[in-house]
């Protein structure tokens, strides 16, 4: 019967993720964000001028611009205001891409993005101790390329896929190598709005070297910038400022833009009880005798991953970090290596997984409407993170022991003795 529901599961989301994957690959993709974020201040890297103050001045590079696959740029259209939010390594990392012309660069990065989701969704299982060449593997992966939040992360040329992947790869391997771990985990700080829960992690693990190398790359890529483009640390530091303080007013899909309708002192005042209440928890949480381990750090990690998307200005296409609650849903309830639930429960929890991860995949707002489908989006969002919670409580339930958890690869061979 198990295996009937895995064959029916990876069937209709291998359906979804292949008509998702053909919209990727035919349609005009508008490469808004790619242009924002990579190829105009790019652009600036190469000419040794500050792409922030260039950005928030809106100038255009001198013209005409000779690219390295023989293309030549008489004009330089401006789609939109140009915001490129991420921090010095990213803009200098991604900076060759400035040297090829528009068609081609966006292609490149396309690859790139794609190549990045499977590399993502493979740190994602081996974080939680199951391997990607196996059939829990394929449905994750079928899954992610079916959310449109991954849809919207090609076709804008975002940058969102990028930093989650050395974020959730650092994690993998900071175990192993702090000081590597480190290095791509300064990368993905690039992108701090996102990716500072891996920052957390590593502080929870205690991997102090690793987190001390990768505020290391953030200040060498500052400071190479600032060489660059004689610009002072400070001043690209307050321009980046600026702009992150600008991409706040923009809609998403967090908390104050939807079920909080809004800004204003009432949506601050919940966003500060929300993560007050968070705060006790977890501190009743560490203070007790709750189970320890990898596994209470998975659930850790995305009940981080869940405040951050509910609480902090995000849009649609940031969601791609859902998989992770979803990768923890399907792969560690109702079997033998994961809670110990009764039936009632396991269904319960399996119909919300299955509930949460439509509304992330499918386009509801054609039925809905836009503003139903973002409240319902984010209602999934804020109760994956109370589900989160419970679970984290539930760790103990796992395991003989409350206080040492094995690591997920153990836990089958340990259920059955």
């Amino acid at each position: 019967m198990k295996d009937k529901i895995w064959i029916a599961l990876v069937a209709i989301t291998g359906i979804v993720a292949v008509i998702s994957l053909g919209r990727i690959l035919t349609k005009p993709k508008s490469g808004i964000d790619f242009y924002s974020l990579i190829w105009y201040p790019g652009h600036w890297v190469w000419r040794g001028a500050d792409p922030y103050g260039a950005a928030l001045e809106r100038r255009i590079p001198a013209l005409p611009i000779y690219y390295w696959d023989g293309a030549v740029n008489t004009e330089f259209p401006m789609p939109v205001e140009p915001m490129p939010t991420n921090l010095a390594p990213l803009v200098l990392f991604l900076a060759p891409l400035a040297r090829f012309s528009w068609p081609t660069a966006m292609n490149i990065w396309t690859i790139v993005n794609m190549g990045m989701a499977v590399l993502f969704v493979w740190s994602v299982m081996r974080f939680v101790g199951h391997r990607l060449l196996s059939r829990e593997g394929l449905l994750i992966l079928l899954l992610f390329f079916s959310l449109i939040a991954t849809r919207e992360v090609i076709e804008t040329g975002q940058t969102t896929l990028f930093v989650l992947a050395c974020m959730m790869l650092a994690l993998v391997v900071g175990s192993s190598s702090q000081s590597i771990g480190g290095i791509l985990l300064g990368m993905a700080l690039s992108k701090y709005s996102l990716t500072f829960p891996g920052a957390l992690y590593f502080l929870h693990k205690r991997w102090y070297r690793g987190f001390t190398v990768s505020i290391g790359v953030q200040l060498v890529g500052l400071l190479i910038l600032a060489v660059i483009t004689q610009t002072p640390p400070p001043i690209i530091l307050a321009e980046n400022l600026r702009m992150m303080l600008m991409h706040r007013q923009m809609p998403g899909l967090h908390l104050s833009a939807t079920l909080l309708n809004g800004g204003g002192l009432a949506t601050s005042i919940a966003g500060i009880a929300l993560s007050a209440g968070l705060v006790i928890l977890l501190g009743f949480w560490y203070r007790s005798a709750y189970g320890r381990g990898q596994l209470a750090d998975i659930v850790l990690l995305v009940i981080v991953m869940q405040w951050n998307l509910l609480i902090l200005p995000h849009r649609r296409y940031d969601h791609v970090a859902e998989i992770v609650f979803l990768a923890l849903m399907t792969l560690w309830t109702g079997s033998d290596s994961g809670w110990r639930f009764g039936k009632r429960t396991t269904i319960g929890l399996q119909l919300f997984a299955a509930l949460a991860a439509s509304v992330w995949i499918f386009p509801l707002y054609y039925l809905l409407g836009e503003h139903l489908y973002m409240n319902l989006f984010a209602s999934c969002s804020l109760t994956a993170l109370v589900v989160s919670i419970w679970l984290l409580f539930r760790t103990r339930s796992v395991y003989s022991s409350p206080t040492e958890n094995p690591i997920p690869g153990e836990v089958a061979s340990l259920a059955k003795r």
